[in-house]
């Protein structure tokens, strides 16, 4: 598989639009739950986090539906849950008439007008927080987390969801919701007294997009075409029958469909890629909407028997031609950018930056990894994933087998926000093994760790296998990426304790690496680590400019 989204890490190496949502739902739909039990999700998605599970017969009256109509939204115990439409049988109502809602393109809170953002409204009801809480764009934890609140905090309380399972605040200035539960008022006031919805934002938040979003944006994009193929064949039909009978037969109007909305977070940081497909998924809804527009003015001019001209006729068919290729279009670029099998299996990781994407494997602190470049390939940079946690210090080793061309440089950075390196280090020529860190893992969660070659040989013909090993740096008695002075193979060694007498000699050492430019003087590890970032260019190491760096802290000063 091509490995776009390394290779796009590896060049960035140095180194918002008020939404219109869908409104609420007016309309239900009634239907019973046919299995055994039946699981209630966050999302409407295969795989999504579970809510809990309800049993056969359960009856679930549904509010909203997925673009592809398999889901229904429901108010279970509070939250916004999505529940498979093929194991229920539907006792009142059509699913079409919800309108389509889902936490993933609408993130602030599926309102007509977003209830979540900034507001500067005062409020007479006020609540204590009797925990430590996310403050998310929508009722449900399906949203994105705009901030944190601190336990004990007093805050304004604007509103409620339906279900009363979430409640909307502020704190300091950010608008949005957080779940009841954990809310005492300080007011005398009842759920029933908030408005259902709350407020609506001044302007709508900066959150951070998951890099899933983006996949996930492309599908529902696809979805809503085929979705809108219906409405587009139906006037098509209706059009051309005009055109032969010389009027409108006016029988019910196809559905009308909507433009796409995305997240402004999100539309920026793919806008390359996003803002096309937006401009023309759009334009393509707009055609529609005026072929079905200009039918149903045709249908209510009074008194003319819905007789239709033939110039009305032909720019209807024009319009109706315009939206069939521009769909022909988006579903050309669309099947372009969607992966047909990204799906991580076990010890496997779905990485996306950028619009690119690759399957990565997931590895643990001492484990060793045997890899390999290859020019042949276009295999020029690899990836791993492997879960951290916060205050761990972790020694990275790479060392070239025999044989091998490769200059390694090696970046590790939160899985989430790859360009903010922890850590980024060149290797040189003359050295096979290439020590990074230590590493101070400062947030606990999943890391990428991504190695290259600093620069291609002679002849442009990258190749060659190694050895990568991660190491905790503050563990005595685990392993070490060594040189055998004998077969010249890479090895793992058992590090020795201090003060003992090691039982053979290290082959080679590395010579001392800066393990970021942004580090601190209390970050880093050692003197020669200091010296090494110092001659890098991170100057702030030597306040006084006399040639030491983190004096009193990592290097003696001069006498």
């Amino acid at each position: 598989m091509p490995r776009f989204a390394l290779s796009i890490i590896m060049m960035c190496m140095i180194f918002g639009v008020v939404l219109s949502t869908p409104t609420q739902a007016q309309a239900s739909v009634r239907g019973v739950v046919t299995v055994e039990f039946a699981n209630v999700r966050i999302i409407p998605a295969i795989g999504a986090d579970v809510l809990g599970s309800v049993p056969a017969g359960f009856v679930v009256d549904g509010n909203a539906r997925s673009p592809d109509n398999e889901w229904l939204r429901f108010d279970y115990l509070g939250e916004e849950g999505w529940i498979g439409v093929p194991i229920l049988t539907i006792l009142e109502g059509n699913i079409t008439s919800l309108p389509v809602a889902d936490p993933r393109s609408i993130p602030y809170g599926g309102f007509e007008s977003p209830r979540a953002g900034t507001t500067s409204a005062p409020s007479a009801i006020t609540a204590r927080l009797t925990s430590g809480l996310r403050l998310r764009a929508g009722p449900s934890t399906a949203y994105p987390e705009l901030t944190s609140v601190p336990y004990n905090t007093i805050v304004p309380v604007y509103g409620r969801s339906a279900g009363n399972g979430w409640i909307q605040i502020s704190y300091n200035g950010t608008l949005g919701w957080v779940i009841a539960q954990w809310l005492a008022f300080t007011t005398a006031v009842t759920f029933d007294q908030l408005p259902i919805g709350g407020i609506v934002a001044e302007s709508v938040p900066i959150s951070q997009s998951g890099v899933n979003d983006y996949i996930a944006i492309l599908r529902l994009m696809r979805a809503r075409i085929d979705l809108a193929q219906q409405s587009l064949d139906t006037i098509r039909t209706l059009w051309a029958d005009a055109s032969l009978n010389g009027r409108a037969s006016c029988p019910e109007y196809p559905a009308q469909p909507s433009d796409i909305p995305i997240a402004t977070p999100l539309l920026a940081a793919y806008y390359d890629r996003l803002e096309p497909l937006r401009v023309l998924f759009n334009d393509a809804m707009f055609n529609v909407r005026l072929a079905i527009d200009l039918y149903i003015e045709v249908c209510n001019q009074p008194g003319t028997q819905n007789l239709v001209g033939q110039g009305t006729v032909i720019g209807a068919l024009e319009t109706v031609g315009l939206a069939d290729r521009q769909f022909a279009e988006l579903r050309l670029r669309l099947d372009e950018l969607i992966p047909e099998d990204l799906e991580a299996g076990a010890g496997e990781c779905l990485f996306t930056y950028n619009g690119e994407f690759q399957i990565l494997p997931v590895i643990t602190v001492g484990q060793r990894v045997d890899d390999y470049f290859n020019a042949r390939e276009a295999r020029y940079a690899t990836g791993y994933c492997i879960d951290l946690v916060e205050g761990q210090i972790i020694l990275v080793e790479t060392a070239q087998q025999k044989g091998s061309n490769i200059v390694h440089q090696v970046s590790v950075s939160p899985f989430d926000n790859p360009t903010n390196f922890a850590a980024l280090t060149r290797g040189t020529a003359d050295n096979r093994l290439l020590r990074v860190g230590p590493i101070r893992i400062s947030q606990t969660g999943r890391y990428l760790v991504v190695l290259s070659s600093n620069g291609f040989p002679s002849d442009g013909y990258l190749l060659g296998n190694f050895v990568m090993l991660i190491s905790n740096a503050t563990t005595t008695g685990g392993g070490s990426l060594a040189i055998d002075p004998v077969t010249g193979e890479v090895v793992v060694q058992v590090v020795i304790p201090a003060g003992s007498t090691p039982i053979s000699p290290v082959a080679t050492t590395a010579p001392a690496v800066c393990p970021s430019l942004s580090f601190t003087c209390e970050q880093l590890a050692s003197c020669d680590q200091a010296k090494a970032c110092l001659s890098a260019g991170n100057f702030s190491l030597d306040a006084d400019s006399d040639g030491v760096p983190c004096e009193d802290i990592r290097c003696p000063a001069f006498p």
